[in-house]
Order: structure tokens, then sequence, then C-alpha cells
């Protein structure tokens, strides 16, 4: 007999265990399917059936035999059953057959049709693979009908027929309340209660149409409309996943001095309501744009989309990262907001925050309503003074929306502590805005141009938004710009040539947590300020360019000592742990690096974000690391709505009728630890290098599940990577993975360390020595730095073994 691993009911054979895990259970199959073996003493973990039958037949076969012989009463041949009490070890529950209720069936089949569904798979595809899945089922029922009518004697009454028959005909096809669109979503609605969106009229234009009839063409009123999401019913969605909820109690560490998230910062700590009320609703709002159609096509623009994002920054920022954690709140036409601005979009937004910041909600852990605000606005700056409403032109004399500083003075002002530097705050805001109303000219010379409707909101204005992105003002923006200017030098004056330069940069090695994240053909010959990257491939070169270039330039070059800067920069910018003496430090980091700059290229300016950089320092003390500000995972967001455009007419009602379709299907069936892993051995402990280290957690004497890589989060570890296991007078510990170890449902690393010799500065990397003999299990979950690391070398003669960093350890 084979075990349920969730109820512990015994099954007669595997088959009947899967029809009661698919149909009793709901574990239908799909890519977020995870099946533990219930058998004692094994946690092999598949994510398809097929696999998991491989696994029972071969390692647990003889359970089936042996079950069956030892715990079942004998039956002799007259059918009594015998007296004789049975040895059983333990009490259990023995099923031979699985009640089908007509509604599991149809529910397992309508998550069988919303996963299809979900990767934005057009609706008339969906159609026919319903009504294909329909005949095929219909075929089958009547082929199996007859075949059991068949089977049976000629001397079976006609009474036994028909009610043979009668159980058929009651057998209703599950695919026939789903074969229409319409009763599709009215299930999907019933089952997963999907959040409804409204659709809001912006205004009436007038369009050209032609009159079918007359085929004359006629101007005709035309309603622009957005759709929004109420954020409220998000909320009350999300609180119905239990996983979420556990993790949305747990407490966050704080610790004086050390910033790890946004409840570290002054901000937080300063905030009427989150400082106050424990589980107070932290949101965070995203705006960006992004093209539909082909960029490069005759239609660019005119189906762009604008669209606004949620996020709750209570959740730990691993599980932010995931894209289903990102929830839609408003997409529009882009060229709407010409004609009708923000405040018209933002109203429903504003109204439902007015109610949350007053009367809260119910979730399910609290006895009365939670309180909650909008915390903080990311994207990118563009967006962020389209959405706030200062001058969206970058060549304006007032262009940061921190402070006061005109674009004359960008060139000098390298820091916040210098003198006439003044800040932007709430009383003058509301100057600006007032002498705008008064005179709009003005709006030129103090870099606004309208209040923005968030200020409107009791614990929200938008001079107490501090969020940046490093990712657009560092990777695609300062990075690209300094290296460009840099490699240009060292061809300039003869170091390498630029055939040479490129060759480096396309075989140097760097590793396989970067394989995919190799920088292509640069551009070095035009006047742009970029190299033609994405961000990933900016951060990679410039991490690895030490390592590339450093054995051809000098240690006293002006040039590269600017470039190992930005490195250090960059290195702290991003960290996820950060203290407020590395803020300090980082404040004079920059204020040199932009000395050096203009030193350097007395004839180049520095950009607008370059003196964004000056801000950097104290937006971290307000709110924490600017890494969990970033846009990076909400634009990956994007790539839903741009795949499932098949046809454009009503464009924006369509593309959010499927989001929410697949968000609820997807919230329901989503396991939030996204723990895969490669083929697993079952080997014995004690038979492990470094098995000593197993004790706390594992007994030696029995067996362990191995693995060759494991990805959690997305993020991959592998057999010969190394980890930073922590730090020790002011250098990162760093152990080598021998071994990767799968228990119930964890990922745990069997590591050794290895020596961290020095520090080299001028390659930018940590010097490596192994053959420690010091093991240790860590698991992925406790890791502090979680990214992995790669062992690198050189370009140069030497052969010492580096580790490139990605951010500052502490």
């Amino acid at each position: 007999m084979f075990i349920c691993y969730i109820c512990k009911i015994h099954h007669t054979s595997y088959s009947v265990l899967f029809r009661h895990l698919k149909i009793q259970l709901g574990l239908y199959p799909g890519r977020f399917l995870r099946l533990t073996c219930g058998e004692p003493g094994c946690s092999f973990i598949f994510r398809t059936y097929s696999g998991y039958k491989r696994h029972l037949l071969r390692a647990h076969g003889d359970c089936l035999h042996s079950e069956v012989i030892n715990n079942f009463e004998p039956v002799p041949n007259d059918g009594t059953s015998v007296s004789q009490p049975v040895n059983v070890a333990h009490p259990m529950t023995i099923t031979t057959q699985v009640p089908v209720e007509k509604r599991q069936i149809l529910n397992m089949c309508s998550s069988v049709i919303a996963q299809v569904q979900s990767p934005g798979v057009p609706e008339s595809t969906v159609q026919c693979l319903v009504g294909s899945s329909e005949e095929l089922v219909k075929d089958i029922h009547a082929d199996a009908k007859q075949s059991v009518v068949d089977c049976l004697s000629t001397d079976t009454s006609r009474e036994t027929l028909e009610k043979v028959e009668d159980c058929f005909d009651q057998l209703e096809n599950p695919f026939s309340c789903l074969n229409t669109e319409s009763k599709r979503i009215r299930h999907f609605e019933q089952k997963w209660k999907i959040v409804e969106t409204i659709e809001h009229v912006l205004g009436v234009r007038f369009d050209v149409r032609k009159d079918r009839t007359t085929g004359t063409y006629r101007q005709v009123p035309v309603n622009d409309k957005f759709m929004y999401v109420p954020i409220m019913g998000s909320l009350s969605s999300m609180f119905r996943n239990s996983e979420l909820c556990s993790s949305f109690q747990k407490t966050k560490l704080n610790m004086e001095g050390f910033y790890r998230d946004l409840n570290d910062g002054s901000y937080f700590k300063n905030h009427s309501l989150f400082s106050q009320q424990e589980h107070a609703l932290q949101i965070q709002l995203y705006y960006d744009n992004f093209e539909t159609a082909n960029p490069l096509g005759s239609k660019k623009g005119v189906h762009k989309l604008g669209c606004i994002y949620f996020v709750l920054r209570n959740l730990p920022p691993k599980l932010n990262s995931v894209l289903m954690n990102i929830h839609l709140v408003a997409l529009f036409h882009s060229e709407d907001l010409k004609k009708y601005g923000f405040d018209p979009i933002l109203k429903p937004l504003v109204d439902d925050l007015k109610i949350l910041e007053t009367e809260g909600m119910q979730v399910p852990f609290s006895a009365t309503p939670v309180r909650g605000s909008l915390f903080q606005i990311t994207g990118d700056n563009l967006a962020l003074h389209s959405i706030f409403g200062f001058v969206e032109s970058f060549s304006a004399n007032y262009c940061c929306r921190f402070c006061l500083t005109d674009k004359t003075e960008l060139q000098s002002v390298f820091s916040e502590d210098h003198v006439g530097l003044t800040l932007r705050s709430k009383e003058l805001h509301y100057k600006h805005c007032g002498a705008i109303q008064q005179n709009p000219a003005l709006a030129s010379t103090f870099g606004v141009k309208r209040n923005c409707l968030l200020n409107s909101l009791r614990l929200f204005h938008i001079s107490d938004n501090y969020a940046v992105d490093i990712m657009h003002d560092l990777l695609e923006g300062v990075v690209q710009y300094e290296l460009k200017l840099v490699f240009q030098y060292l061809i300039k004056t003869s170091l390498i040539s630029l055939n040479s330069l490129s060759q480096r940069i396309i075989s140097f090695n760097y590793g396989y947590a970067q394989r995919r994240n190799r920088p292509g053909g640069l551009k070095l010959d035009d006047n742009s300020k970029d190299l033609g990257l994405n961000a990933v491939q900016s951060w990679c070169l410039l991490r690895n360019s030490p390592l590339i270039f450093g054995d051809i330039v000098c240690r006293n070059d002006g040039h590269w000592n600017l470039l190992l800067l930005l490195v250090q920069i960059v290195n702290i910018v991003f960290s996820p742990i950060i203290t407020h003496g590395m803020t300090c430090y980082l404040k004079h980091l920059i204020a040199d690096h932009q000395k050096a700059f203009k030193s350097l290229f007395p004839e180049r300016n520095l950009i607008p974000k370059h003196h964004l950089m000056i801000h950097y320092p104290r937006c971290i003390r307000k709110i924490g690391p600017l890494i969990h500000m970033w846009c990076m995972r909400f634009e990956a967001n994007h790539k839903f709505f741009k795949r499932s455009v098949k046809n454009f007419k009503n464009i924006t009602k369509t593309l959010v009728k499927k989001h929410q379709n697949q968000l609820a299907f997807h919230f329901e069936n989503f396991y939030f630890k996204r723990l895969q892993f490669g083929s697993i051995d079952e080997v014995l402990a004690s038979s492990l290098k470094g098995s000593e280290a197993l004790n706390k957690m594992f007994d030696v004497s029995s067996s362990v599940s191995t693995t060759s890589w494991v990805k959690s989060y997305g993020t991959e570890y592998q057999v010969g990577m190394y980890v930073c296991s922590g730090v020790e007078n002011e250098m990162p510990l760093f152990s080598k993975i021998v071994n990767i170890i799968v228990r119930d449902c964890n990922a745990y690393l069997l590591t050794c360390k290895v020596s961290t010799v020095y520090f080299n500065d001028h390659l930018n990397a940590f010097v490596i020595e192994d053959g420690l003999d010091v093991f240790a299990l860590i698991s992925v979950d406790d890791l502090v730095y979680y990214r992995p690391y790669d062992r690198q070398f050189s370009n140069g003669t030497d052969d010492k073994m580096y580790i490139v960093p990605y951010c500052n350890f502490v």
C-alpha cells in the first residue's frame, strides 16, 4: 500500500493514490506541483506524477505486496469473514476506491484551463482546446460505457443492465460546463473570487468611423477609458493565502546602526502610523510606461500603455521579488495622460487609500481592522517626475526632485552638505504650488508644474518620497557613461586596441552564475552616453572590468582610480545590509568621485543621474537599502502584458481581465518557497566528505537526499560555487559548496571553508586559497548574502584565485 503524505491514508495502488491526490486534494499537474513521498523515512520531492510513479515502483514496489499480505484479513472461498484478529502494527485507514465528486472534477478541469490561459494564450486557442477536450471526453465516455455493457454476460438481467447504463448517463462531461468564455469566467469568479476591475471614463473624444450602410465617413463620440483594480479587493485576495498571512506576521529584525529593510530607516520610525501600529499595511506603488507593439514599427507609441503596480512592504524582500506578489492597480493609454493628466487616474486609488488610512480593513489574523497607507512610490526618474508634477525635462533649470539646485550648480555641488543647497520640503512645495496657481510661468523657476493628488492623503506627501532607482541611475546611466569614457581613454592612450578590448570582454570567463549576463557588442565609436547594454550586463561588466583590464593599467592611473571609486560606490549602494558609518563613507566617496570626474574630463558635464547620487546617503538613512526599491522586478512584470497582446481592440480591458484571471489562479495554487533542484541521489550520510558537520541536523547512520544544484527564489546554487558564510575582522568568510542536501522542502549546503588571503583593491577582488578541511552545514534560507560566487582568474600572468564581490560585506 502507498501512503498519502498529506492525510496519511493508505491506498492499494499508486493509481488510486494519484486519483486521491488529484481529485480529492486538487493537486493537478503544473509547474507549481510539489509531491512528497509519504513512505516512512523517505523525503523525496517530485514535480510530476510520472516521476513520482517511477520512484514508487523502483524504491517502494515491495510495499504493495507485503502490506496486502500482512495487513488484510484472509477471505475464504465461501466469502464469509474469518473471526481471528489481525495483527496490525499501527492504526491506519485503508481505501480501495476514491469517491469521485462532480464538483471536484470540474474544479480540476477548470484549473487545467486556467493554467493554459495564464501564460497569455489567446481565447480562440483556449476555446478550441476546450471544445476538443469535450469531444474527447464524450467519446471516451461512450466507448467505456459500450465496453462495460459488452463485458456483461448474456444472462445479466435487464434491471442490472439499466442500472449500469444509468450510472454512465449520470456521469456529466466536466468540459460541458466550461465550453464557452462566459461559462469559464463565471466559474473562475465563483471559484477564485477574482478581484473585479472597474472601468472609468476619462473623457470623450471624436473619432472618424466608416458607416457600414452608407459607406460614408463621419465623426462619432468615443469614450477614453482606463481600468482600475480596487486596491482593497487585491489586499483581501492576498490575505486569503495562509502562507502569505504567516509571512506577513513575522517580526523583522531591528539592530541599531544597521539598515536591512525600510523599518530600520528614520522615515518609518518617525511615521505616525507605521511606527505605532505593528501590522499597519505599508503600500509601495510603482509607475511606468511600456510598449505593447513593435517599438521600432509604425505603431510605436500608439499602443503604449501606462501601468501602476503595488507591493506590500510588510512582506520580506524575497517574497516581494516573486512576480505574483506585484499587483496591478491601474492600466491606461499613455496618450491619455497628455489630455487628462494624472488626477482622474489617481482619484479612485486615493479614495481607497483614504479609507485604508481612516477605517482600515479586516484581516484574518487581527480582531480589529488594520489601517495602512502609502509608504513610497518608485519608478524611473521620468515616471516619478510625471506622477509627482515636477518638470519632465532633465535639461530644465531645476531638474532634481530632492533639492533646488539649478543646472549650472550641478557641475560643482557634490554633497548635500554644500553651502546653499536647499532641500525640498512639504512647506516649500505648497509654497511653489501656490505661486504656480497665481502665475503658471513660474513652473520653470521652481521645477514644479502642478500639485499631486497624492498629497491629499493624511499620511503621505511626495516630499517624503525617498525612493530612487539605482538600476536606471547607475547601471543604465552613470556606469555605462563612465565605462565608455574609460575604455575610450585606454584606446586613445594605446594601452589596448579596440579589437583587443572587445576580444577581452567577450572571451573572459565570467563564471557559471554570470554566464547569461555576459556583455555583448559594445557601442564605443559613437557620441552616445551608453554602451548599448542592459542593466545586468552593465553590472557584470563593471564588477569584472578590473580583472579583465587590471594587468595593462598602472596602479596610480587617475582614470582607473575613477573607475574603482565607482565600483566601491556601486558595491555599497547594492548591499542588502548597510551600517550608518557606511552611509557617511558613501557620502565622501561620491564627492571624491564627482570631483575626480570633473578633473579628468573637464570638457564633459556631469549628467543629472550623477547629481542624484549625492542624495543616496540620506535616502538610505530614511528608507533603508536602496536595492529593495529598484525597478528590476517591476519591469519584469511587464512581460505578461507584452506577451498577452494578440489584438489591440479595447486593449486595457482585455489585458487587465487576463492578468486578474492569471493572478487568481496562481494565488490559490502558489507555494511561495520556490525550491527547485536537480536529480536526487540517496546516499549514506556517513559516506559524505565532511559528514561530521551533519550531526546537528541529520542522523549520520541514515541516508540523505543529495543533488548537484538547487534553485531558491530564483537564485541557483551549484556544487563548486562559493558562498559568503560570515564576516570576521571586516573580511568575508567564503566557503565552497561540496554537496547539497534536500530535506522537507529545504535546501542545505554542505560547505568547506576557504582562506580569504587579502583584498586586491587594484583588481577589486578577494584572493582565496582552498585546502581548509573545515566543514559546515548552512541552510540556504540562513544566508545573509544570498548570491553565490564563482572562482575567477585575472587576465594577467598570476595564477591566483579571485572572488569578485557584489556588495560591501558587513
